[in-house]
């Protein structure tokens, strides 16, 4: 071919080659939104009145699957509040389930209250899951925490997955100073399947329904499993989670101070154990360990104690809590 015709030919591939690139890193992104919660109702004044509370909150909601509300559990028959309390917030499609009993165990070590919340969109059907925002479970954690301080005067906030990354998100606020401890149990600022990350690249959420489809996940065999998690869902329902994941993987995490616990596995199949490592490093408190489970019979060394996933690891992350609750108590209670 003549050059004089394959200098024009090569300056119009380069300028169709530059159109498209800007069209690609225009593209329309997955993001976080305001950093404004969901509108809430505030909680009763009366310690005494939240059971009530909670129940009217959970009443009439589409498939809630029974044994995943929100629930007090009460040290007390008088429902008194207690030095500590013991708040959980479970991970992404899970429930309160996922690790029960392990919050319940500490909450009697430490002859606490206990708040276990459940996060929008959870507990209950696959649509459900899909119409959850970020705004809405940033209000869930507020309110998790506050009904927490109305029943302890010190809050141990144990948390899981998807559940730490938003327990760091609140350990990152103006509020964080309402929380005595963390405990993280394989906290999610990334998944191990690094084909999720492109949710968060322009286009992203066109090129997850054009690799996922409209939906993930399958039933399990367990009906463990299904009540505990929510096991199909739609594809949609991972955008908040991926925004979410890579706002607090970015954050300045220096300003993270409160004591934390991470209990971690090398061996994680969910999310990238190399960023929790890291992550680790660069939060800001001064009170903070890091603990590799290696004995764990959990499948997906994911879920590391639990009932359901692991029940041999139960007993020895309860007393290896209650051993760090211990060293810190006396510099983080008065």
């Amino acid at each position: 071919m003549n050059k004089h015709k394959i200098l024009p030919l090569l300056k119009w591939s380069m300028s169709l080659l530059i159109v498209l690139s800007l069209l690609f890193a225009w593209g329309p992104r997955n993001s976080f939104g305001p950093e404004t919660p969901s509108a809430r109702a505030s909680i009763p004044e009366d310690p005494h009145e939240l059971d009530a509370w909670l129940k009217k909150s959970e009443k009439g909601l589409a498939h809630l699957r029974a044994g995943t509300e929100k629930e007090i559990v009460w040290s007390s028959k008088n429902h008194d509040k207690t030095p500590w309390s013991v708040v959980y917030i479970h991970g992404f499609s899970a429930s309160k389930l996922e690790t029960a009993p392990l919050t319940g165990e500490v909450a009697k070590a430490l002859h606490a209250n206990a708040f276990y919340t459940r996060l929008s969109g959870h507990g209950q059907g696959s649509a459900e899951l899909g119409q959850a925002s970020i705004q809405d479970w940033l209000a869930d954690v507020n309110e998790a925490v506050a009904i927490g301080r109305k029943i302890g005067e010190h809050v141990l906030v144990i948390s899981c997955s998807t559940g730490s990354t938003l327990a760091t998100w609140f350990g990152l606020s103006e509020h964080a100073n309402a929380l005595a401890a963390h405990v993280f149990i394989s906290p999610n600022f990334g998944p191990k399947d690094k084909r999720a990350e492109m949710i968060n690249w322009p286009w992203g959420e066109q090129i997850a329904y054009a690799i996922q489809g409209p939906s993930r996940g399958q039933p399990s065999a367990d009906p463990r499993q299904n009540l505990a998690w929510t096991t199909v869902y739609p594809t949609q329902a991972l955008f908040p989670m991926m925004a979410l994941t890579k706002k607090v993987r970015d954050s300045d995490l220096s300003q993270f101070k409160q004591p934390v616990l991470i209990f971690y596995s090398e061996k994680d199949k969910v999310v990238d154990p190399t960023l929790t490592l890291q992550a680790f490093k660069a939060l800001g408190s001064t009170s903070k360990e890091l603990f590799r489970v290696d004995d764990s019979e959990s499948e997906n060394q994911h879920v590391l104690a639990g009932d359901i996933f692991a029940p041999h690891s139960l007993e020895p992350m309860v007393k290896h809590i209650m051993g760090w609750i211990g060293k810190i108590q006396q510099a983080t209670v008065p």
